[in-house]
């Protein structure tokens, strides 16, 4: 009888070791650095405000969030000089990502115009979402107001008029997204997860907020109420392999066996996703709990290939060699 080398609390603990590795740190502030992005639509339109704008690395991590103003621009400032992207979702638009944007050696403003194309009107088509027709001109000043004062990182100001644009219009989605990202800069923990909740029971598809919450409670060990926030997270961003992971782990944790093994094997289709080959443990993890050992060893030896310098490498190979010997 084969023992289980893993246990769950064992790997529940390197899974969340790996995926704060993994997770990049904020980028150091440099003043100098500004990214302003324009957004129109093909026929150079302004788009709507309230559009999100996620400012992502070259290698597809989120760094900072933004919305669209009136006129159809968001900043991102105090920037340190990079390649990023950006990815524009939104209600009425096509999801959009921008090609590679240099700040490596472009000067302190740089500014990028992107296009969108419009969703296709069709007769069975749903409505926008009231954060796009229903929002009062008044709320959206505020909002925009604040949005300017967060750019400049004046969180109080910034605070004040998110609140009096949510006073105004309770409903109002990104508001309290970007309430709860002041609560953050004013380290009020507390705070943020309650307007994180709010923005994403508003609109659940809130990827800040789906984000945040998700590893908040990942990083908690609770792992029920990360679960639907990191699902909701992989419906905007499917190939991504750090929360794909995470998933698995917390689908394993939740006893969704199935779930868990999918988005594990997931990961692995994903290119360049060897940061993540802790996936084939978690993979490992179900097939052994089905008696499935040959699996398992491939699963083992595959996270070996990927990943031989792992602190956990000599505690695989040890596994390897047992599962070896008890087939003999």
């Amino acid at each position: 009888m084969l023992q289980r080398f893993f246990t769950g609390v064992l790997l529940i603990a390197a899974c969340a070791a790996q995926l704060r590795a993994q997770n990049p740190s904020p980028p150091q502030i440099m003043t100098q650095e500004q990214l302003t992005v324009r957004i129109a639509f093909e026929d150079d339109r302004p788009v709507p405000p309230n559009l999100r704008v996620e400012l992502l690395s070259i290698y597809g991590s989120s760094v900072e969030m933004g919305a669209t103003d009136t006129s159809g621009t968001v900043r991102f400032t105090r920037l340190t000089p990079a390649k990023y992207k950006v990815r524009i979702t939104g209600d009425g638009i096509v999801n959009t990502e921008s090609g590679e944007i240099d700040m490596t050696d472009s000067g302190p403003s740089v500014t990028e115009f992107v296009h969108v194309k419009r969703v296709p009107l069709t007769t069975d088509a749903a409505p926008l979402g009231t954060t796009d027709v229903n929002i009062p001109p008044e709320a959206r000043k505020e909002f925009d107001k604040a949005s300017e004062k967060m750019d400049q990182k004046n969180w109080n100001d910034a605070k004040a008029h998110m609140e009096r644009a949510i006073a105004i219009y309770p409903k109002y989605a990104l508001a309290h997204n970007n309430l709860a990202l002041i609560y953050v800069n004013l380290n009020q923990g507390e705070k943020a997860v309650e307007s994180f909740r709010t923005a994403a029971q508003l609109d659940e598809h809130l990827q800040q907020a789906n984000l945040y919450l998700g590893h908040f409670y990942y990083d908690n060990r609770d792992y029920k109420q990360a679960e639907p926030y990191l699902l909701h997270a992989t419906s905007a961003e499917p190939r991504n392999p750090q929360i794909l992971t995470a998933l698995a782990n917390a689908q394993m944790q939740n006893g969704e066996l199935e779930q868990a093994l999918a988005n594990a094997q997931k990961v692995h289709s994903i290119p360049d996703h060897k940061k993540f080959a802790i996936c084939h443990l978690i993979a490992a993890q179900v097939l052994s709990d089905r008696g499935e050992n040959q699996r398992v060893r491939e699963e083992y030896a595959q996270f070996l290939r990927e990943d031989p310098d792992s602190p956990m490498a000599a505690r695989v190979k040890d596994a390897l060699s047992k599962l070896d010997t008890a087939s003999k």
